[in-house]
């Protein structure tokens, strides 16, 4: 089924055990020039300087620490590329290229290229959080479940070869679910401080880089010693469409919001955050219907 927007998917297939998926709602930013790098650097919450092989996840927060954009970051030859929800790009150009002054950097969607997202693919591999030096770039991404997953960009041709087995975005985007990997689209924009949606646990965000837009309060956060909020994979026994930043309740009162969700073949798969106390006692609702961990094998 077609997403109703990024943030929710829908398919009444099970979990396959191998396949891909074109991920058509991820976009993909070129950024070049003499000073893309240092430009980069200076405005994530991860290194981008000296990025070698790594498919690095960085976040692009306002002064007040809030998450405007989250993206994967990698470079081959002389250029960096961004993956993000296409429902940002346009807001996420503006605003990045404001910053830019007379640095020389250039910020454009790389048409030409599309993403792809694998599950047991039958390549080889790199490590973890690493990519390949050549197109399609294959990068390997956090499992779920003891299975491998992988994400290629390359052109529609180039992706074409890797093209096996049947799996929609919805089974793709309850894998990332499952694995604790967020993404924030334009519903959940400036909703999470870092550490709300993990990020400091599964290499999003570092403490030993130079300034960057919300630093000094992120950077609060962590040194409170314990963060009030934190995410998890969650399920809902039910094909429910809950949304990107549904409420999340215990009883009556709100702890939290939906960070993405998935149904897939009758169950709801949720990225939920939430205060840490309300998902210490897991009473969490929503719409009204409990939500239980969810466990993997």
């Amino acid at each position: 089924m077609k997403t109703h927007n990024f943030g929710y998917w829908q398919t009444p297939d099970e979990m396959p055990t191998q396949g891909a998926v074109l991920l058509d709602d991820l976009a993909v930013v070129r950024a070049s020039g003499d000073d893309a790098e240092s430009f980069l650097h200076g405005q994530f919450t991860n290194h981008i300087n000296v990025l070698g092989n790594a498919f690095r996840l960085a976040a692009y927060c306002q002064p007040q620490g809030r998450i405007l954009a989250l993206m994967r970051v990698f470079k081959l030859e002389e250029h960096f590329y961004l993956i993000l929800p296409r429902d940002l790009l346009a807001g996420f150009l503006k605003r990045l290229s404001m910053f830019i002054l007379r640095s020389h950097v250039q910020l454009e969607e790389a048409t030409d290229l599309k993403v792809m997202g694998l599950i047991n693919p039958t390549v080889d591999l790199p490590a973890l959080d690493t990519h390949t030096q050549h197109w399609p770039v294959v990068a390997r991404v956090a499992d779920f479940e003891n299975t491998k997953r992988a994400m290629a960009v390359g052109t529609a041709d180039q992706l074409q070869s890797l093209m096996t087995g049947t799996m929609t975005a919805a089974h793709w985007y309850a894998s990332d679910i499952a694995a604790g990997i967020p993404w924030v689209c334009e519903s959940t924009k400036e909703a999470f401080v870092p550490q709300w949606i993990n990020l400091d646990l599964i290499g999003g965000l570092v403490f030993d880089k130079g300034c960057y837009p919300g630093q000094e309060v992120i950077s609060r956060v962590q040194h409170i010693g314990k963060t009030p909020r934190r995410m998890a994979s969650m399920v809902l026994h039910a094909d429910s469409e809950v949304i990107a930043n549904t409420e999340v309740k215990v009883g009556d009162a709100v702890v939290g919001n939906v960070v993405m969700a998935s149904s897939v073949a009758g169950k709801t798969y949720c990225l939920v955050e939430a205060t840490t106390k309300a998902l210490q006692e897991n009473q969490l609702l929503i719409n009204g219907a409990k939500l239980m961990p969810l466990t993997t094998n």
